[in-house]
């Protein structure tokens, strides 16, 4: 009795030493198998934009100055400095009174050099050459009397029934008139050549040039009315350096042919300047994608594109602060709608993507392991296959982590 009392304490020990044993073996095996789970990092393909922002402001994208076409009075001016223009409408109207007297003369011109033109066209049934040819005919005619005439007095002198004197006043008439016949030949061959080679090309050009002074008096008549070629604020004509500011345009206002009246900035076709310092410069291309915000259009996003970074910096600040560069962001026509709140002059925020990779792999820095080869990384597909090494070439740095190539989604050890 004693002994299996003895035996039932010694079998309760053995299984409290047991169960003991066995929890100390989960507790030190949790820990290292969270420990296995640990030291691997999962990785997956993630869109990866790098940008960079900054401040600019909305200026015209086309500016034209609009020139008096030629010279005159204003007679009816539609605009002023500020004023919004739709495209087409008219702008002002100028006198043309000067201009129709030029006009005038420079149809005559153009006509007397157009019949000109049109005689050494058909010269050789012309009148001069008809006259020089009646006269070459008369004097031949002429000459073949007196040759008959001497023929028949030289008869009559071998028989004596005229006297010598008569035979030689023929001979002396027959000889002036062959000389005339030589003269007239000449004049007629002169003549017909004066509808040929250089008089007719000289002639064809004075016709061109009157045609052509005429045809741009045309031109300009035409633009007697100027309208607006595109939508845009009417602003004031910028002055050169040591050129004569011209007075305000009004009603009556006499101006000069190529006078500069005002500047149509465009509304529709804009674009954002900015200057980029000297640290980011380098990261700027052209091309690049641009968003554009605005606190004074917030309903808006635009979209744009790096069209010009400056080269030179800009002399405006002093060297102490570094350098600064100019750059421009171009912008797809403005909407009707967009026109009404984005205006010239605004401040805009752009951020420009400098780099986008859609699939960029990113690891932590301590998953980046070197060796005489380089880069590697210790990689699985899953958590059930065997590690292996994967060279790697290390890309941009994140604040997740750094980029690299090379790389497939599965897990990499820390």
């Amino acid at each position: 009795m004693m002994a299996n009392h003895i035996w039932k304490k010694i079998l309760l020990l053995v299984l409290a030493v047991a169960l003991a044993s066995l929890y100390w073996l989960r507790e030190d095996s949790a820990p290292s198998m969270a420990q296995e789970q640990a030291d691997w990092w999962p990785v997956v393909p993630q869109s990866y934009v790098q940008k960079i922002g900054l401040v600019g402001r909305v200026e015209p994208a086309e500016l034209l100055s609009i020139n008096a076409p030629f010279e005159g009075d204003v007679v009816e001016l539609k605009v002023a400095e500020g004023s919004q223009m739709l495209e087409g409408e008219m702008l002002l109207k100028l006198d043309t009174t000067q201009l129709d007297i030029q006009l005038r003369e420079a149809l005559a011109q153009r006509l007397q050099a157009q019949r000109a033109f049109n005689d050494l066209q058909k010269w050789e049934q012309g009148q001069e050459v008809a006259r020089a040819r009646r006269t070459l005919s008369s004097v031949r005619l002429n000459l073949n009397d007196t040759v008959r005439r001497l023929s028949e007095s030289r008869t009559l002198l071998e028989k004596g029934i005229v006297p010598r004197m008569e035979v030689e006043s023929l001979e002396q008439q027959a000889t002036i008139q062959q000389l005339d016949l030589e003269a007239a030949e000449s004049e007629l061959a002169s003549t017909l050549a004066q509808g040929q080679g250089e008089n007719r090309l000289i002639a064809e050009m004075e016709l061109e040039n009157a045609t052509a002074r005429h045809e741009a008096l045309l031109a300009l008549y035409e633009k007697r009315t100027l309208h607006a070629p595109f939508s845009g604020v009417v602003i004031s004509p910028s002055s050169q350096d040591g050129e004569a500011k011209h007075e305000p345009l009004q009603n009556g206002t006499h101006v000069t042919q190529g006078q500069p009246l005002f500047t149509l900035a465009s509304t529709e076709r804009v674009r954002v300047v900015a200057q980029a310092e000297e640290v980011d410069i380098n990261m700027l291309e052209p091309g690049q994608p641009v968003t554009i915000t605005g606190d004074a259009f917030p309903d808006f996003e635009l979209q744009g594109e790096l069209s010009f970074i400056g080269v030179q910096r800009m002399e405006s600040q002093g060297y102490e602060n570094g350098a600064s560069y100019l750059i421009n962001v171009s912008v797809p026509p403005l909407t009707l709608e967009q026109q009404r709140y984005i205006r010239l002059g605004m401040s805009a925020h752009l951020h420009i993507n400098t780099y986008l990779n859609d699939a960029a792999m990113i690891v932590p820095p301590e998953a980046i392991r070197q060796d005489e080869n380089g880069s590697y990384i210790e990689f699985r597909a899953s958590s059930q296959d065997e590690p292996e090494r994967l060279g790697v070439e290390i890309g941009q740095s994140t604040p997740s982590g750094i980029e690299v190539f090379g790389l497939t989604q599965g897990l990499v050890r820390l």
